[in-house]
């Protein structure tokens, strides 16, 4: 079968059918459809998981980790960290250490310590610093404006967007196409 006409409707409602006992039928009009249920209905599936932050056997927050099951703007299997203190609320840098460090603009020279790279030149951006140095806006502001951790982050969690109809579609004189 081809498409031959495609005829603007405007928004219509869509609805999920379901029927017991049947995994898909035909309909009135000769359409065949199929059960989905509510992971092929969502836009979006993201399981959170969580572990206890800690400071000594006082919990002090939580670690969560966001994991991307199903999305139509985040590439499906991400894993995005975020950190919660009971004191400060969400960590505004958490989880760039670890996708910095994939892409290599953050560097362990050692245990227990971190720097900030250009991996595109090796180019040092910052000393050696404990991972609560690295928590703050001087940190980032060098790797966010002296190299292309944007692009990467981009490039690593986002979706690609293009058109649903090609451009070599052409409308017809009534708006169909």
């Amino acid at each position: 079968m081809q498409i031959t006409k495609i005829t603007k409707k405007g928004r219509l409602p869509v609805y999920d059918l379901s029927v017991a006992d049947a995994e898909h039928y035909v309909l009135k009009n000769g359409v065949v459809t199929h059960n989905t249920g509510v992971m092929y209905s969502a836009d979006n599936v993201w399981i959170i998981g969580r572990r206890q932050e800690k400071t000594g056997t006082e919990v002090t927050g939580y670690n969560f980790i966001l994991n991307i099951e199903k999305s139509r703007f985040v590439k499906e299997k991400s894993k995005i960290p975020i950190s919660v203190s009971w004191e400060g609320g969400i960590e505004k840098w958490s989880g760039l250490i670890e996708v910095a460090m994939e892409g290599g603009y953050v560097v362990k020279p050692k245990n227990g310590w971190y720097m900030a790279k250009n991996p595109a030149n090796d180019e040092e951006l910052s000393g050696n610093l404990r991972l609560a140095q690295t928590m703050n806006e001087p940190f980032w502001s060098k790797i966010f404006e002296k190299t292309d951790f944007k692009a990467f982050v981009q490039k690593r969690y986002k979706i690609a967007t293009t058109s649903m109809i090609s451009e070599g579609v052409s409308e017809d004189e009534d708006g169909t196409t």
